[in-house]
């Protein structure tokens, strides 16, 4: 029987409407990527455990994720219980009647502030706190319902997200071979190649992150401990964790150092809470340029490979425009852009796809050292 094949204007309609289609959807379902992308990521850290877990023993690979994942939930659930003696010891002091915080407050704001020749009177430029108690509550009153209906849609996407990583985990690793087998024969070694170095790429970006936030909760412990702020090492601890996601650690940095300084003061410096307080929100901004400017675009820069000052600018770029996840995952999705890209360079120059004898592991490999050296070794001759 003689094969009906498409003409190529057939083929290139049809390839068009399924991108559109394709697009259309990611357009539709555009709220439920983020949760899916989260998911992703955490499946993606945990799969290695099972894998090593799977390949040395006799269990089936579901019940070698089983056993993984719910350890990981019970770790996630007993961490606040066993930082909790440490959390009390570091912020006991923070438990302060309410009325008396109000009555600090208050005279913190009608005292004047005297600058040389100058007097500033601090209510003019903060907040005043409301005196009857119906206040505080209206607008609480006013936004119940919308707290109650985001409450609920967060609570279903964890849920979602929870079911989510485990057949990520169960299933994931079959996701490759599929692709694999969707391209033809003759490209399937090439898209094997590129999806190990994919694979490594992501790998090496999780790792700057684990080791960026470890290096941001040890700096901020040690300059929170030199300027004696209460509850040092528990607000160095918690920033250097919620440090992957940028929003999230600013505001914990800064709102939560700042106040503690103003509500405690100092252990030694014996200054007024008040200039304590602008002592650490001068300190926190630093620590924050610090972070943002050098720390986290050198970290991240040596594991993936790319310049420092490229990364800055990629991960500024994503915060502003898209916000603090798009941030997270830029720099990965822009290297693995580069490798694709590189590899359709190569390609349509009509090159081999991969540098002869380069690793797949070797996913941002510039130019070999040794034709470089031989130069200079033969130039130097000639001279």
């Amino acid at each position: 029987m003689q094969e009906n094949r498409w003409s190529s204007e057939v083929r290139i309609t049809a390839f068009l409407l399924a991108v559109i289609f394709f697009v259309a959807l990611l357009w539709l379902f555009r709220g439920a990527i983020s949760p899916l992308v989260i998911s992703a990521i955490i499946a993606y850290v945990l799969s290695p455990i099972s894998d090593f877990l799977y390949d040395k023993t006799r269990l089936s690979r579901k019940l070698a994720v089983t056993i993984v994942y719910v350890v990981a939930i019970l770790i996630l659930l007993a961490i606040p219980a066993s930082i909790t003696p440490v959390v009390i010891n570091q912020v006991q002091g923070i438990d302060v009647n309410i009325a008396e915080l109000i009555r600090s407050y208050d005279q913190l704001v009608t005292s004047p502030i005297h600058i040389f020749q100058w007097v500033i009177f601090p209510n003019q430029f903060l907040p005043t706190i409301p005196d009857t108690p119906s206040e505080y509550f209206s607008p609480i009153a006013e936004y119940t319902l919308h707290y109650v209906e985001e409450i609920s849609k967060n609570i279903f996407w964890v849920l979602v997200s929870l079911v989510s990583i485990y057949y990520l985990m169960v299933d994931g690793h079959k996701l490759s071979g599929w692709i694999i087998r969707v391209a033809p024969k003759e490209f399937r070694s090439d898209v094997d190649h590129l999806l190990q170095q994919l694979r490594q790429v992501w790998a090496d970006y999780l790792r700057s992150q684990l080791a960026f936030m470890f290096v941001v909760g040890l700096v901020d412990s040690v300059v929170w401990l030199a300027v004696g702020l209460p509850g040092a090492i528990f607000l160095g601890v918690l920033t250097g964790l919620t440090s992957f996601v940028h929003e999230i650690g600013a505001v914990v940095s800064g709102v939560l150092s700042v106040g503690v300084a103003m509500l405690l003061g100092s252990h030694f410096i014996q200054i007024s809470n008040f200039w304590f307080a602008v002592l650490v929100l001068i300190l926190y901004l630093i620590l924050t340029a610090l972070k943002n400017l050098w720390i986290r675009p050198v970290i991240v820069g040596r594991h993936v490979h790319l310049h420092s000052g490229v990364v800055f600018v990629i991960i500024i770029a994503a915060l502003i425009f898209y916000g603090a996840l798009a941030a997270f995952v830029a720099v990965p999705i822009f290297v693995s852009m580069l490798v694709l890209g590189r590899y359709l360079r190569r390609r349509i120059l009509g090159l081999p796809p991969f540098a002869e004898g380069e690793d797949p592991n070797s996913y941002f490999l510039l130019e070999p050292r040794e034709p470089v050296l031989a130069s200079r070794t033969s130039v130097e001759s000639e001279k």
